[in-house]
């Protein structure tokens, strides 16, 4: 009895220790499961909190690109509807010199008439130019032109030279010109030397840029003055291809050597300088008295149409023609006694510039000389920046005489030629050295004009009848 208690006793043991040990073995698997689980609920909590970040950061870009699409087709709307705008009456625009390009004198014969008719010539002309040569702008371009000119200097001119048979022609032209189409207008900017070129030259720069104007027509004339404007715009392909330059009096040097297209339009303008007779007594000059019985006159300013030694001269024809400085020589001579005493005793030191009491430099008088010698020396063109400076900034290239071997007395006729030409700091020039005139020296015109050129002088107001009494030297 006692062994079977014992036998039983063992098994239970056995059954209980094989329990307890499967007990632990299960209780480590559900350690293990609760720490899997645990383990997932953690990953899930970092998953969910990433996934909602991810969700709010993309309701954000949704957003956004919800509102950048609203501003993307706001903005592509305000772009059609200002390109639209842009592309509204685009127009290529004229410029014109009208001091240095002179219409055609039979069209400034018919008076009102003729610039009606000048007027729409251009305008079918530019309209021609474009379709063959501006194929890139609209169809529907318009025309716009602007004429700068001194209306009365240009009649008067125009006048004396015979080109009208009365000065109301050239202001009968200027009215029909403006009447001719409604978007040109013949602009009187009065007396004054540079006021044409300065408007044109605003004008040129206010619409070089605007998108409106589409291609400009530049009419400066054949003066190299507006080589300097242009010579800026030189490097930028953008710039050439927008302007044209408008040729009537063949280009000087300094224009021609640009890379502008060139363009000439027919025979609207005038292709030679205007020229005076010297048989034309309308001009009302006196012929030129002869050498032995008075003194030759000091020497005049030539008008802005008038070819100096920097400028070829036109070919003579059967009238000799002479130009409207030679002309003004062969009016009576001005004694050099009648200039002011004070201006005689003007001394230059080499290192010194005389002013007067207003700080205007004061030229010295010009030396009495022979008419047909400065004549004779304007035809050797000689470059006068080469033999009165030797710094000719064209070199080889220049236009002009650079191998010609003058005397003394040569150089000091063309120092003289070279004073007919005004300096383009004016009386404010600072250059002891300069060649160009500082001051007017023709004689004072009728009717109150400040020289007998009137408003057609190349000479400013101020360097016009000068106080010629030094008070002060401006030490350089």
């Amino acid at each position: 009895m006692s062994d079977s208690k014992g036998v039983i006793n063992t098994i239970r043991d056995a059954t209980t220790e094989s329990l307890w040990h499967r007990f632990e073995e299960l209780k480590s698997r559900e350690a293990k499961k609760d720490q899997l689980i645990e383990e997932l609920l953690y990953r899930y909590e970092y998953l969910s909190e990433q996934h909602k970040k991810e969700c709010e950061e993309h309701d954000r870009e949704r957003e956004h690109n919800r509102i950048a699409q609203q501003a993307q087709k706001s903005l592509m709307e305000d772009m059609r509807k200002l390109q639209n705008f842009m592309n509204k009456d685009p127009f290529v625009l004229l410029l014109i010199d009208g001091d240095d390009m002179i219409f055609a004198d039979q069209f400034l014969q018919e008076g009102e008439a003729g610039g009606k008719k000048a007027a729409e010539f251009i305008h079918q002309s530019i309209v021609e130019y474009m379709h063959c040569n501006l194929t890139d702008i609209p169809s529907d371009t318009k025309v716009v032109a602007r004429v700068y000119a001194n209306v009365k200097g240009l009649a008067d001119v125009c006048y004396k030279t015979g080109v009208v048979n009365k000065p109301s022609l050239v202001e009968e032209f200027v009215r029909g010109f403006t009447r001719g189409n409604i978007l040109f207008d013949f602009v009187d900017v009065g007396p004054g030397k540079g006021r044409a070129d300065e408007k044109l030259a605003e004008i040129f720069k206010l619409h070089l840029y605007d998108f409106h104007c589409r291609h400009i027509i530049l009419g400066g004339g054949h003066d190299k003055g507006y080589a300097r404007l242009l010579e800026e715009l030189a490097p930028d392909e953008g710039s050439i291809r927008r302007i044209t330059l408008l040729e009537g009096v063949p280009f000087e040097k300094e224009l021609a050597t640009l890379p502008f297209t060139t363009h000439k339009m027919g025979h609207t303008f005038r292709e030679t300088k205007i020229n005076v007779s010297s048989n034309n007594n309308s001009i009302g000059i006196a012929p030129f008295p002869p050498a032995s019985s008075v003194s030759p006159p000091p020497f005049y300013p030539v008008s802005r149409t008038v070819s100096t030694s920097n400028t070829p001269q036109p070919r003579a024809e059967a009238t000799p023609a002479i130009s409207w400085a030679s002309a003004a020589a062969k009016a009576a001579a001005l004694p050099m006694s009648s200039l002011p005493p004070a201006a005689k005793a003007v001394q230059q030191d080499p290192n010194y510039i005389p002013r007067n009491r207003k700080g205007q430099r004061i030229d010295s008088p010009p030396r009495q000389y022979d008419r047909e010698e400065v004549n004779r020396v304007k035809k050797l063109k000689m470059c006068n920046v080469h033999f009165l400076r030797k710094a000719c900034p064209f070199g080889d290239e220049c236009a002009h005489v650079h191998d010609y071997k003058p005397t003394q007395a040569e150089l000091e006729t063309l120092r003289l030629v070279a004073r007919m030409t005004p300096c383009t700091y004016g009386t404010q020039c600072e250059d002891p050295g300069c060649t160009y005139g500082h001051r007017c020296h023709a004689p004072e015109g009728k009717n109150g004009e400040r020289c007998i050129f009137g408003g057609m002088c190349k000479f400013k107001n101020e360097m016009h009848n000068m106080d010629l009494t030094p008070v002060t030297l401006t030490k350089i």
